[in-house]
């Protein structure tokens, strides 16, 4: 469930059902959990499962029941992603006893997602709520199983799924004290108090992500998630290493509802993957292949970011160019999707309908970027179109934090989203088209971008 996908399909990403979708059809007695991977497939034409373990409780050492169930899935040409698991106890209890017990049964459970051939299970973190003695017992228990399962190669992963897990500090602090490499989370949208930001926290979950749980519950009347901004979440899990699959996970609160939320969530997933697919790579993580150097500076790529150091020449001279790195071709109306994180003090910008000659800034535009969090904004401030236009809030995130940014230009409308919400919105007519720059600024600041993507409009 790590793999960054299909390449053969160029997918960004495929869609899973996960079962608890179905849970009052299935509570109802209206199918089984040896149903679901028929349901899944010819009612919803979904080729991923994942399972609940609470609808077959007390199969996790019936291997009959389990070669059933993988006999119905392959028949039906579906992939069994997961199991999520409920009925274990608490890996988190006071009592090394009772942890030791639950241990024990997700170690079954490990065993049946290894017959099943799935890749991970879900487990929750629950126990005491004393935060710091919850993550001991916590990171002692999923070592355990984390160790377990790497034999037999299945990852473990927690949910954000109420209390202390629903903490992202804490959370990821889980994640740092068990340090494997099968160990990770299962972000899921909703799931939050009202006092954590959602976008945020799936931020902070995704480096450590096995897979995605997309929760919905209610829907607006052209098909959107009310409470939750899909197309700014999954844009978080993309940027984030999205794993192969990502799983329809809704909750309408009514059995008659739940095959319309389903498909729902699915069409709007499809949707946000169509828009994905349009907005290619123009950094390829590796080298600076189609990409020209001006005027010196220094460019390196270090874990997949490009990094600008040492850069030089640069003034407000409007006929003078300093140092930095411009696509190979020109655009005119297109989205620039990017993230970057500029050093304490450090000074960038992001250039877009510039030409070579001359200061691109004012050839075409700039994107300020500098290390200005909490600064009102301004016309030469962070967000700004550089000397022109300011924008309407300052939203970089501080030094070292990875922002992630928005460049619409569709004739003269300009449009700049900073970490999910719109900044500016302008009309120019300076220029119409050129080349797309990364400033490399001065011999003090580092600016490091990554994930640039790029759709011709």
């Amino acid at each position: 469930m790590t793999s960054r996908g299909d390449h053969h399909e160029e997918l960004p990403f495929k869609i899973s059902l996960a079962e608890w979708s179905l849970n009052r059809t299935l509570k109802a007695g209206k199918m089984t959990n040896l149903d679901f991977p028929r349901v899944a497939k010819q009612e919803f034409g979904i080729d991923c499962i994942e399972f609940v373990d609470q609808f077959f409780a007390d199969k996790a050492r019936d291997t009959d029941y389990l070669n059933e169930l993988k006999k119905r899935a392959e028949g039906e040409g579906v992939k069994m992603g997961l199991i999520m698991l409920d009925t274990t106890g608490d890996l988190g209890a006071a009592s090394k006893p009772d942890r030791n017990k639950a241990v024990e049964k997700t170690f079954a459970w490990i065993d049946a997602a290894k017959v099943l051939g799935c890749a991970a299970v879900r487990i929750n973190a629950r126990g005491p709520q004393n935060a710091e003695e919850l993550r001991n017992h916590i990171a002692e228990s999923c070592t355990r199983l984390a160790d377990y399962a790497a034999e037999r190669s299945i990852n473990v992963a927690i949910e954000n799924h109420g209390g202390l897990s629903s903490n992202p500090e804490w959370l990821v602090s889980v994640m740092k004290a068990v340090n494997k490499p099968n160990f990770g989370t299962l972000p899921d949208f909703g799931n939050f108090s009202s006092e954590i930001n959602r976008y945020d926290a799936v931020e902070m979950f995704m480096p450590y992500a096995k897979a995605v749980s997309a929760k919905s519950m209610r829907f607006t009347p052209d098909g959107l998630v009310e409470e939750t901004d899909y197309f700014r979440m999954m844009r978080i899990v993309r940027d984030g290493g999205c794993p192969e699959y990502v799983g329809v996970e809704s909750s309408p609160g009514r059995q008659e509802e739940e095959a319309e939320a389903i498909r729902k969530t699915r069409d709007l997933l499809i949707k946000i993957r169509d828009q994905q697919k349009r907005c290619k790579p123009i950094f390829n993580g590796q080298n600076l292949d189609g990409w020209t150097q001006i005027e010196g500076g220094e460019w390196t790529v270090e874990e997949g970011a490009l990094v600008g150091r040492n850069g030089k020449n640069w003034s407000t001279n409007p006929e003078k160019t300093g140092s930095w790195l411009s696509t190979k071709k020109e655009y005119g109306d297109f989205r620039l999707e990017l993230q970057y994180a500029i050093g304490e003090k450090s000074n960038s910008g992001v250039f877009f309908r510039s030409s070579h000659e001359r200061n691109p800034a004012f050839t075409g535009y700039e994107m300020q970027i500098h290390d200005a969090a909490g600064r009102p904004p301004s016309r030469t401030g962070a967000g700004s179109i550089y000397d022109t236009v300011a924008p309407t809030r300052n939203l970089v995130r501080p030094a070292g934090q990875w922002n992630t940014v928005t460049i619409i230009a569709r004739g003269p409308r300009i449009v700049f989203e900073m970490n999910g919400e719109k900044v500016l919105e302008t009309e120019q007519t300076r220029s119409m088209k050129g080349y797309i720059g990364l400033q490399n600024h001065d011999a003090r600041s580092v600016v490091k971008f990554r994930n640039i993507r790029l759709e011709e409009l």
